[in-house]
């Protein structure tokens, strides 16, 4: 990665007025294709993980450790300036040239003219397809005729500027889409901030076949983005506008009024988009499958029923810290989308019993359920849920205060899929709800992750119970007080590979520094036999 980047900052989009100057402003790109690879992550990947999963936010693009000698691991390319290599592939990508320096073609070609010969172009197309961004880089930097095989466009079907947002600028995505063109599908300039609508515009215009794009935290794109969107790329199915701040109902209605193929949108902290952005959206999109509102206090019950309605076949629901909902609302969510298979109502406060019911009254394929400070739940509701949703993989019940044993006794009993389970600060759970779940042999069989932070009931005996897990991958007791060292120790040495989080604090030092008066009859700091009046300690 530092390669990677030490060579992207060092190439730049000259303006002719500093053709010079060493200290021009720096437009860096990064490229991500298809790999073949298994250090490298494709950014459809990457899109595809969050689709799935939804419970961790962002994920970074993986990138593997780039040597800057290849000419052990790649006997086909020269020994040339590491340097040279990456000016040259800076101009030939923003630039569309091909000039390189004389004596380094002199020498590239009389060690790649034999393969060149061999094998005609089609193949040698094919074989680049399989290679990832770093890879095409290098390749771009070894002739002529391999410059123009990397930088062809159907190689540039997926591209990640994530790793690189603060050096990306405009320029360098208006000169990208230019080169890519009708090729590129797949875009992620997430937290550029530099790009703004005339870019978007640009991009638009280039590449009308791109079907994913994430411009989450990019504050200066605003709805007339969107407009181009809509008006260019019809074929867009996936787009990511979180915190997006200065798109708002008229942006939803332009985008989904032209792409309705949407599947899957993120409007996350986009404060300005009311219920009836929403109600557009369902509207206009009835194949959307993942919709993610987190933070949208404008998500009220009428815009869950509108999204109910419109859009049976919901998957993914991300409605996190959407205050403004109450059981109305998820009743008719959980009625209408029955193929519901995650659900996040975590900090959603108003929400009650009704919620749980419903749930395991329709949702029966549901797998994820983040309740996280859903302070209203109790047994009751769980026992409901726990009856219907068998295929539950997935619960977090942090900070679930009302929860007690009996709700572990329900999954126990009911849900025998459940590999991660949070019960952080969950105060009434005891060891009598570990041993319910260690006790099940599909908990001992599934079980990989288990949460219990703050809870401080949890003696040794829960790590006793535990010792039934056998692919327990990751155990969190911080702040369990009532745990030792030694029980830690025991289940260490039982499963050498479980990652545990723990913390024991420090004890509390006996004072020292309390002053006391003695007795001056007996010199006794605790004398019976002395009255109060001649014997005082403090």
């Amino acid at each position: 990665m530092a390669v990677i980047r030490t060579f992207l900052k060092r190439t730049a989009v000259r303006h002719s007025s500093n053709n010079n100057n060493n200290n021009n402003n720096l437009s860096v790109v990064s490229i991500n294709t298809r790999s073949s690879s298994d250090t490298s992550t494709s950014t459809i990947d990457h899109l595809n993980s969050q689709t799935n999963d939804g419970y961790s936010s962002t994920s970074t693009l993986g990138v593997s450790t780039i040597n800057s000698d290849d000419s052990s691991q790649h006997p086909l390319l020269p020994v040339i300036s590491s340097k040279n290599r990456r000016k040259n592939f800076f101009s030939c990508l923003t630039n569309n040239t091909t000039t390189m320096d004389t004596n380094e073609e002199q020498l590239i070609n009389e060690d790649i003219c034999l393969l060149d010969t061999k094998l005609p172009k089609e193949l040698l197309l094919r074989i680049f397809s399989y290679l990832d961004y770093k890879s095409l880089c290098r390749c771009a930097q070894v002739s002529k005729y391999w410059n123009t095989l990397a930088l062809d466009g159907s190689n540039w079907q997926s591209i990640n500027l994530k790793s690189f947002q603060r050096d990306v600028d405009g320029i360098v995505l208006e000169n990208l889409s230019k080169q890519c063109g009708s090729f590129l599908k797949r875009l992620d300039i997430e937290n550029c901030k530099f790009i703004n609508d005339h870019n978007m515009r640009y991009l638009s215009n280039n590449c009308p076949n791109l079907e994913r794009l994430t411009v989450k935290h990019c504050t200066k794109i605003s709805n007339t983005s969107l407009y181009h969107l809509s008006k260019h790329c019809p074929y867009l199915n996936h787009i990511n506008i979180a915190s997006c701040h200065h798109i708002d109902d008229q942006g939803i209605k332009m985008i989904s009024s032209n792409c309705s193929n949407l599947e899957w949108i993120d409007i996350s902290w986009c404060m300005n988009i009311t219920e009836n952005g929403i109600r557009n959206l369902a509207e206009s999109c009835p194949k959307l499958t993942v919709f993610k509102a987190e933070g949208c206090t404008h998500m009220t019950n009428n815009a869950a029923r509108e999204l109910a309605i419109n859009c049976s076949n919901l998957l993914f629901l991300d409605l996190n810290r959407c205050s403004s909902l109450t059981d109305e609302g998820l009743l008719i969510l959980t009625e209408h989308c029955p193929l519901l298979e995650t659900l996040i109502i975590a900090n959603c406060r108003n929400l009650t019993d009704n919620t749980l019911i419903a749930l395991g009254r329709y949702s029966h394929r549901l797998k994820k359920l983040d309740a996280t400070l859903c302070s209203q739940f109790t047994d009751t509701g769980f026992l409901a849920m726990a009856q219907g949703c068998h295929l539950l993989q997935r619960l977090d019940l942090e900070d679930c205060v009302a929860v007690t044993d009996e709700t572990l006794r329900h999954l126990a009993d009911n849900c025998p899929n459940i590999e991660i389970l949070t019960l952080s600060r969950c105060e009434q759970i005891t060891d009598e709800s570990i041993r319910y779940i260690s006790s099940s042999t599909s908990a001992q069989e599934n079980l990989r992750i288990l949460e219990l932070d703050n809870c401080p009931t949890i003696t040794d005996i829960s790590i006793d119970h535990l010792l039934n897990c056998q692919n327990l991958k990751r155990l969190d007791i911080f702040d369990c007080q009532q745990i030792s060292k030694n029980a830690v120790k025991k289940i260490q040495a039982r499963f050498p590979d479980l990652n545990i989080h723990a913390y024991f604090a420090p004890r509390t030092p006996t004072p020292t520094n309390r002053r006391s008066r003695s007795c001056q009859l007996c010199c006794c700091t605790s004398c019976s036999v002395c009255t109060p009046s001649c014997c005082i300690i403090a």
